[in-house]
């Protein structure tokens, strides 16, 4: 990945600060050969005092990248990081949730099994909310995902590793993330959360 399309992946990401962007954007030379001269008018004369600004130099630049890697690149950075365990881990475990409401069915290990119970804890904690939890509890209920949702990230980090799950782009709709599946069936049960299909299908954390 070159510097380029690095910066480009924080923009969409929204992870680069716009006084820095723009910056970039004066200073690096390769814009000039990779836009048309349009397009790159257009960028350098935007008005970066506007938080719009980041929205507008996205539109430009977002069509010079492959989005499936952007969304690869972006899933790898929030699966390290449960990974790592940092302090604010919890951020990433419940992104999983969101992920996999946005189309990342592959997630639905770490998406239902532990992303839902950060984003509404189990009942013995009496917290409809991860803020409502005490200090105390919010390390209680993360420590005790560990090792197992280090071990789910680390699954699905194979899995994009040796292209089982290829990530292709977004469909633009609440479907959101569009991707190729090559699992083996075994791999596609569920660990993180258990299934009852008596009369229709439901999920419960273990």
């Amino acid at each position: 990945m070159n510097n380029l399309e690095l910066t480009i992946y924080k923009l969409i990401a929204r992870e680069v600060e716009i006084h820095e962007f723009e910056q970039w954007v004066y200073s690096e030379k390769s814009l000039e050969d990779l836009l048309n001269s349009e397009e790159y008018l257009s960028l350098i004369s935007l008005s970066y005092k506007q938080p719009s600004s980041l929205y507008e130099a996205e539109k430009i630049l977002k069509r010079y990248i492959d989005v499936g890697k952007y969304y690869d690149w972006y899933l790898r950075r929030v699966l390290q990081k449960i990974i790592e365990h940092p302090n604010d881990v919890h951020k990433y475990i419940e992104q999983c949730y969101d992920m996999y409401c946005d189309g990342y069915s592959f997630l639905d290990n770490l998406g239902l099994g532990y992303g839902l119970a950060i984003t509404v804890p189990p009942s013995k904690y009496n917290a409809g909310t991860w803020d409502k939890l005490e200090s105390p509890e919010q390390k209680m209920l993360i420590e005790g995902f560990y090792p197992d949702v280090l071990n789910e990230a680390e699954k699905v980090i194979r899995w994009l590793d040796t292209k089982k799950i290829i990530l292709t782009g977004h469909d633009g709709t609440y479907q959101g993330v569009q991707y190729s599946d090559s699992r083996e069936p075994e791999e596609k049960e569920p660990t993180g959360y258990k299934v009852a299909t008596p009369t229709k299908k439901w999920w419960k954390l273990w």
